[in-house]
């Protein structure tokens, strides 16, 4: 028993670190500046909404974690100490596009109800809505 137990504060220290590296990678802020990034897909606002009702994982094998340029018509913009976000619907569809901005990269004069915009942000996947994470407001579509 006692010879077991010598390698214990070893073990120890290799689950610390192991443990360490993967909140690391799990909370990692990413530097990553999507506004000049390229889009792996361009679509509407309710063409993503569509391919997400039709089949959440056939939608979530292409879209997840990609850069999307999406172009709807603004619903609404809410702000909160996190950041700022623009909801995109198109017409009297019962779901649309969140998109989460910081703060620092959206002037919210630009931004307001029934316009037409084209957002460019990560899919972090579909929960009622399609969320896109750290968005820019882009000028066109591209």
């Amino acid at each position: 028993m006692k010879g077991k137990l010598k390698y214990l504060p070893a073990i120890l220290v290799v689950v610390l670190i192991v443990a360490f590296f993967i909140w690391r990678y799990a909370f990692r802020e990413s530097g990553m500046n999507v506004s000049s990034e390229k889009p792996d897909y361009a679509l509407t606002s309710s063409g993503l909404l569509q391919s997400f009702e039709a089949d959440e994982n056939a939608a979530n094998a292409l879209y997840l974690d990609k850069i999307l340029l999406v172009s709807g018509t603004v619903e609404s913009v809410s702000s909160d100490s996190l950041g700022i976000s623009v909801y995109l619907k198109e017409g009297d569809a019962v779901a649309g596009v969140i998109c989460s901005f910081e703060k620092e990269s959206i002037d919210t004069v630009l931004i307001r109800t029934g316009i037409q915009v084209n957002v460019k942000g990560i899919c972090t996947g579909y929960l009622m809505d399609v969320v896109l994470n750290k968005c820019s407001l882009e000028t066109e579509a591209k």
